[in-house]
């Protein structure tokens, strides 16, 4: 017995020590070739620099970032780009890669599929990545998905940028049988010939759109920003939708009638910019308003709200719609009263100012959401006692993970959550002189 266990135990070690993270071009010339040679639960970490090469992810479970990703210095999402090269998609997820899958922190460009295949810049087929602080921007395909494509896949979208992506249809996206979860997305002046000009919800699709700003999108024949053809259910909560052409929402003359759900989402033409078409339920609930959202700069792709800007405090924190939690926000998720709609918080505050907030702590969490780890960076400019604390939504303790003394500097902590079930827990952060609260989501 004793035998046994020793070897269990040195087995445990054996593959806790293979989790490696590689670095390129430093260990691997390419992306693909990190890729290749990492194993799941390895970190690929890519330097700034552009990379011409069309990558797949291959089934592997690893988290592929930028500098970004141990950083958090946003800048390096310009400065690391994979350009496809118009030659295929640039990032294919085809091996039932799931949120332990995860992308960050790139500029995604210049992918190009021919026609009779789809998704230039993202291809997703039975796959659920975690794709979060990216930017996808000048891709196409001849036939659906500039953007991203995705088929039978729910793919969960955090930060990214979907911008200036050209298709036959879905311009931004083109889903089908699939259920994308997209917070605090901007989907921007991507066009299409004919369906779908931002997203194209093909059949059987229920993408949830939450905090997604969608504007300046066009389509040629219907649906310039959101596109319903074939029993196809999105919701919108916190959204706002304007300046699309020809229309903000358009369903299919034909097929199963499709439903959308609306929100606190400011909608250009209010429940008049949605063309039914006598095919489908809008389902126009509470908190939804029709007025200029008044963004920063549009035309050079500044989608920050204003001072006045109708859509500052005009969310909601909470929403449940038929037994079913869309959204739910803590109090240090926003600014104000109540959350913005659109996918940027609006805050009135000057530089000094935040440098003053900020001084003491900086926390980020990734990936989010997460199954079943997630990593909770800090960095502390001053040493102290660290309070690290997990609880579920109802409020209940779930787990202490540290309460000790850190010296200054950059810190990591690992939550595994193999032992909980999916849905969204609290994470409480306590210094001697700072308290702070993050939402996990845990997806099973």
């Amino acid at each position: 017995m004793k035998k046994q266990i020793m070897f269990l135990l040195f087995t445990f070690l054996a593959i806790g020590a293979l989790a490696t993270t590689i670095y390129v071009p430093e260990d691997y010339a390419t992306i693909q070739e990190g890729i290749n040679a990492s194993e799941d639960g390895d970190e690929i970490i890519v330097s700034p620099g552009t990379y011409v090469e069309n990558i797949n992810f291959a089934g592997k479970a690893v988290i592929l970032g930028s500098l970004f990703y141990t950083t958090q210095n946003t800048s390096y999402i310009s400065q690391t780009i994979i350009d496809g090269n118009q030659d295929g998609s640039v990032v294919t997820f085809e091996n039932e890669e799931d949120s332990t899958s995860v992308l960050t922190g790139f500029t995604i460009t210049n992918g190009h599929i021919n026609f009779g295949d789809m998704g230039g810049g993202i291809y997703c087929m039975y796959s659920s990545p975690n794709l979060a602080n990216l930017t996808i921007t000048g891709n196409s395909s001849d036939y659906g998905g500039g953007g991203i494509f995705c088929e039978s896949s729910s793919p969960s979208l955090t930060n990214v940028t979907i911008t200036g992506n050209f298709s036959n249809f879905g311009g931004g996206i083109l889903c089908s049988a699939s259920n994308p979860i997209l917070e605090k997305v901007t989907i921007t002046n991507n066009s299409v010939w004919d369906f779908g000009g931002g997203i194209c919800c093909g059949t059987n699709s229920s993408p949830s759109f939450v905090n997604v700003t969608i504007t300046g999108n066009s389509a040629v024949e219907d649906g310039g920003g959101i596109w319903c053809g074939d029993n196809s259910s999105p919701s919108l909560v916190n959204c706002i939708s304007w300046n699309n052409s020809p229309q903000e929402v358009e369903f299919y003359n034909y097929e199963t009638p499709n439903t959308i759900t609306i929100a606190y989402s400011d909608i250009d033409g209010g429940l008049e910019g949605i063309e039914s078409n006598n095919n489908g339920i809008v389902n126009w609930l509470d908190g939804n308003i029709n007025a200029d959202p008044l963004f920063v700069d549009a035309l050079v792709g500044d989608y920050h709200l204003t001072e006045g800007s109708p859509c500052i405090d005009a969310g909601t924190n909470y929403f449940e719609y038929e037994g079913i939690v869309l959204v739910d926000l803590s109090e240090d998720e926003y600014y104000g009263i109540a959350p913005d709609m659109g996918a940027y918080e609006y805050r009135n505050v000057n530089t000094e100012e935040l440098k003053i907030e900020n001084v003491k702590l900086k926390i980020n969490t990734y990936p989010n959401p997460f199954n079943p780890e997630t990593n909770i960076s800090f960095e502390l400019f001053e040493a102290g006692n660290v309070l690290l604390e997990i609880y579920n939504i109802k409020g209940q303790k779930v787990t202490t993970l540290v309460n000790e003394p850190y010296l200054a500097g950059s810190h990591k902590v690992t939550w595994n959550a193999f032992d909980q079930s999916s849905g969204i827990y609290l994470l409480r952060f306590n210094t001697a002189d700072k308290s702070e609260m993050k939402k996990l989501m845990l997806l099973k």
